[in-house]
């Protein structure tokens, strides 16, 4: 199938690791150039560097921090003159959830306000200040990755913040439509990539964690790297605020 997406221009938060890497290289693989950002730059042109020789598209690093609104608007900016234009943006860049408490008694306010600005405020400024470029050509995607933990209650703030999300995904639907633009958002659950590597160094601990959904293993980025790919597509456009769970079907909820 072609997905129509040779010469489309992204935008991926997130890029240089996990899930946001292998998003990057499946849209450069079909023929996307790309604009990769992290705060880490060592890693950042390590990865552009990789992904350029991998796919032979253009690559392109650029530092920033999600949870400042002026260092969004310089990357949006500076995305859109490097590349002439933004079609895609994947919101992508936020912390993976692990190591400090989130339940009810122990977790701390701070961690709770640090989550929203970088995860819902950076995503919705991030979406804000690519949506003229899209508005401009009548034509754009947006994928947001929220994450599982909004279907599950105990981690007071992943759920929380991962439910803005896909409010804000269904908001931004409807504002956006007119213009062109679908806008969506996917939930992965524990997913296989160097974090979960780092998180469960155990082989035992990671078996037992991948007999948690249907498939019995974990769902490798590049497969929700698939799933992005095609919502980056001119092809899902009958799709829009809506959320696809992309978990190797973790769970025994009906939702309907």
């Amino acid at each position: 199938m072609d997905l129509q997406l040779a010469g489309k221009k992204a935008l991926i938060t997130g890029g240089s690791r996990g899930i946001g890497k292998a998003i990057t290289r499946q849209l450069a693989l079909e023929g996307v150039d790309c604009v990769i950002c992290s705060r880490n730059e060592s890693s950042l042109k390590e990865t552009a560097s990789e992904l350029m020789k991998e796919t032979g598209r253009d690559i392109n690093p650029i530092m920033a921090d999600i949870g400042d609104p002026d260092s969004i608007q310089q990357l949006a900016e500076k995305a859109a003159e490097t590349m002439g234009g933004i079609d895609i943006l994947v919101n992508n860049g936020a912390r993976v959830s692990g190591g400090d408490p989130e339940d009810f008694h122990h977790i701390n306010d701070e961690l709770i306000l640090k989550d929203f600005e970088e995860k819902f405020m950076g995503y919705f400024r991030c979406t804000r200040a690519v949506a003229p470029y899209m508005v401009k050509n009548n034509w754009g995607r947006v994928i947001n990755v929220s994450g599982m933990a909004a279907r599950n209650a105990g981690s007071i703030s992943a759920g929380a913040r991962n439910v803005s999300v896909v409010h804000l995904t269904k908001s931004s639907s409807v504002e956006l439509g007119k213009h062109g633009i679908t806008v969506n958002a996917v939930y992965p659950g524990i997913t296989e990539t160097e974090t979960t590597r780092e998180r469960f160094p155990n082989q035992a601990d990671l078996l037992e964690v991948s007999k948690m959904n249907s498939i019995g293993r974990l769902v490798k980025a590049e497969e929700i790297a698939n799933v992005v790919t095609f919502l980056s597509s001119p092809l899902s456009v009958s799709i829009t605020g809506d959320v696809i769970n992309v978990t190797g079907g973790t769970g025994n909820a009906v939702h309907y």
